[in-house]
């Protein structure tokens, strides 16, 4: 019985000064390890310099290549999801903008997109070629060293891949579709080519409240769809944050009949084109 309880002290202490060394003594310490292997939150971060660089220098091939290190099958959805995720943590709406630029551009180059549900079909999106560096064979990627972005030098830069300007308002079209399931204010940006344009900031106010969100979070509806989510008994006005003096006014919860008897919320399609 002494024995046992001798050789049980022994492996206890011997467990224990295992975990010593290997836990303060000597650590393991990773070096030139990857964008794939780091923490999630750490990862988001990357994407968010990804996004920063791409909104300074436009090089779009470069941050597909940054992107690529992550490992990720669909790099533009993942960012999509993420500046949906930083727009309802309240994050900053020029990052928020950026990260929509960069899943808008990395997912430029994929089929026409489709239509907003029982909205106007947009057009196909033709993916915009990265400008030429000043080598013609790019310098490998660096993957262990991240370097900062100056914050200083976003206001000079678009936040998107989409050059954007002043929109004008084409019109409102009450969409009525059951499968739906929620009344929405359906915002539609395009450039004077029909062509969708991520990445815009759209403003809702109404009396005691406002809210904002971005077009180009969910590509499955168009790269330059996005939607709010109305409440009966208020009324909603919208502007573009780009042409705050542009407003529609007056939006508000209206249902539609669904041919037997009874009745479902209907949706506002707002279309806005660039001149």
């Amino acid at each position: 019985m002494k024995t046992v309880l001798l050789a049980l002290v022994a492996l206890a202490a011997g467990a224990g000064l295992g975990l010593l060394y290997s836990w303060v003594i000597s650590p393991v310490e990773y070096t030139d390890t990857g964008p794939n292997t780091l923490r999630a939150d750490y990862q988001a971060a990357y994407v968010q310099w990804a996004a920063r660089a791409l909104a300074v220098d436009g090089n779009l091939g470069r941050a597909r290549t940054r992107l690529a290190l992550l490992g990720w099958s669909d790099p533009a959805q993942a960012a999509a999801a993420l500046a949906s995720r930083l727009q309802s943590q309240g994050a900053d709406a020029e990052q928020v903008a950026a990260v929509a630029g960069l899943a808008a551009a990395l997912g430029g180059q994929a089929a026409p997109t489709q239509a907003p549900a029982g909205g106007t079909p947009a057009a196909e999106v033709s993916a915009t070629p990265a400008p030429p560096t000043a080598s013609a064979t790019p310098p490998p990627p660096t993957p262990t060293v991240v370097p900062s972005i100056t914050p200083q030098l976003l206001p000079t830069r678009t936040p998107t891949a989409t050059p954007q300007g002043a929109f004008d308002f084409k019109g409102r079209q009450l969409v009525c579709d059951p499968t739906l399931g929620e009344p929405l204010i359906q915002v539609m940006t395009e450039d004077a080519g029909t062509v969708p344009v991520p990445g815009v900031e759209v403003v809702v106010t109404w009396e005691g409240g406002f809210d904002h969100f971005y077009t180009g979070l969910k590509p499955d509806q168009g790269q330059g769809y996005g939607d709010f989510t109305m409440a009966p008994g208020i009324e909603y006005t919208v502007h573009l944050a780009e042409s705050p003096s542009l407003t529609v006014e007056g939006i508000t919860v209206e249902n539609c009949g669904d041919g037997a008897g009874g009745t479902f919320p209907g949706a506002w399609l707002l279309v806005f084109r660039q001149p």
